[in-house]
């Protein structure tokens, strides 16, 4: 029985050091724990097991002396003989790695394993030399007035401030200019941006301008034309038949398509982000157009008290607009709170701006004409703050009631935002009341 113990043990012993040959230096723990369990060969006088040293107990013979003195495991060399051992006695060399090695390993685990992934930082955007991408009036936002009144030439205005963001609704006008075929035109726009206020003060600015000038252009080319039909420029042409004035039209309403898509251009090409949208009203010889993109509206006030509404906001619940985006290879979804976005992102589906929603989101606006009579008082021009709370017929019937009992010329306008307001609006509401009596006699 003892021969058979030890020729096991022995065979334990033989295996720990293929075992440490084979895996260095971490197959030394299983070595360690064989040759503390079984005892090596001894002499045939031995009857009971000889114990194996300890590690550290494996100290050369002039420091067995020192035995009191601690030394590392790690600090003895693996050829050493321990003191009191024949040489057939010699157990198998072993490395003990130093205990806090292995806690270090496991914290090094554990925070590899609770590491959060890398953050994905978008590239930057790509923009002309010199411009802020986060547009040239980002540094100005805090500068622009919470709330605002406007007491203008034919028509007057009032804005406030909603209370979630930095006001983002602006407007335009040009009251009274004279193109170059001697017509006299005036211009009136509301525009609400999103994603800042590089857009909106951009349209703001050029629009107005753009629309003026395509104008010019289109009367230049009626004039070559006259001119080629053997009229003079001085000679008074004649009244225009039904067909020259539907030309005509379609010539003001070319220019004016032709001015959004040109302001739109240019802002993009700034590389800006953010968009706007916008409700335009032009007077022309007695013609009203108006034009828009998005969810600005313009509403005409009827001597009868007959709210009309000449626009139709521009939502991704339309279902030609859906049709639209669709064909070009977008798509529209309904969430959770009901609302219809483009490409699960922007609630309107056509703007100035948003070059990421192209070609989805367009700026091409819809013109409408009509013909002012005595029956057209005034137009009501207003961002959406105002038209998510109040209707069309309750603008012009609250219009109708403060011009006839307030004596402030900006009192109409300032009770439509109060009564957004009241109603829970939070959003920025811009809202603009245009005369049309003035414009009968031109």
């Amino acid at each position: 029985m003892l021969h058979g113990v030890k020729f096991l043990c022995s065979a334990a012993a033989a295996l720990a050091r293929l075992a440490h040959a084979i895996l260095g230096r971490a197959s030394g723990w299983w070595a360690l724990l064989f040759m503390q369990l079984c005892p090596g060969p001894t002499s045939a006088a031995t009857t009971t097991a000889t114990a194996v040293p300890a590690p550290w107990q494996h100290l050369q013979p002039g420091r067995a002396a020192a035995s009191s003195k601690k030394v590392h495991p790690a600090a003895l060399a693996v050829d050493e003989k321990p003191a009191g051992c024949a040489k057939d006695q010699m157990p198998a060399p072993a490395v003990v790695l130093p205990a806090f090695n292995k806690q270090q390993g496991d914290k090094t685990a554990k925070a590899a394993r609770g590491r959060p992934p890398r953050l994905a930082i978008p590239p930057p955007v790509a923009c002309a030399p010199g411009v802020d991408p986060f547009g040239p009036a980002a540094d100005r936002e805090t500068d622009v007035a919470t709330e605002l009144e406007v007491q203008g030439e034919g028509f007057c205005l009032a804005s406030r401030r909603g209370v979630r963001h930095a006001m983002e609704d602006g407007y335009g006008v040009i009251a009274d200019h004279i193109t170059q075929g001697g017509s006299r035109v005036a211009f009136y726009g509301v525009y609400d941006g999103h994603g800042g206020r590089a857009a909106v003060d951009f349209v703001a600015d050029k629009l107005g301008k753009n629309v003026v000038a395509a104008l010019a252009a289109a009367a230049s080319t009626t004039a070559s034309h006259r001119q080629q039909s053997g009229l003079l420029p001085s000679s008074s042409p004649p009244p225009p038949t039904g067909e020259e004035e539907e030309d005509e039209t379609e010539q003001v309403v070319a220019a004016i398509r032709a001015a959004y898509l040109t302001t739109d251009s240019a802002f993009l090409s700034q590389g800006v982000r953010g968009g706007a949208c916008a409700a335009t009203a032009l007077v022309k010889d007695g013609d009203l157009y108006v034009a828009n993109v998005g969810d600005c509206r313009a509403v005409l006030g009827s001597r009868g008290g007959v709210a009309t509404a000449l626009t139709s906001d521009h939502t991704a619940g339309r279902e030609d607009e859906r049709r639209r985006i669709e064909s070009s290879g977008g798509y529209v979804s309904c969430g959770s709170g009901g609302v219809w976005r483009v490409q699960d992102c922007l609630a309107v589906s056509r703007a100035f701006g948003d070059a990421s929603m192209k070609p989805w989101v367009t700026c091409e606006p819809e013109v409408s004409r009509r013909r002012l009579t005595p029956d057209c008082r005034f137009l009501v021009v207003a961002s959406d703050g105002l038209w998510n709370k109040v209707s069309c017929q309750e603008a012009v019937d609250a219009v109708s009631a403060a011009a006839s009992s307030s004596s402030a010329a900006v009192g109409p306008c300032k009770e439509l935002v109060a009564l957004a307001r009241s109603r829970g609006s939070r959003d920025d509401i811009t809202v603009m009341v245009v005369d049309l009596q003035r414009f009968l006699q031109l």
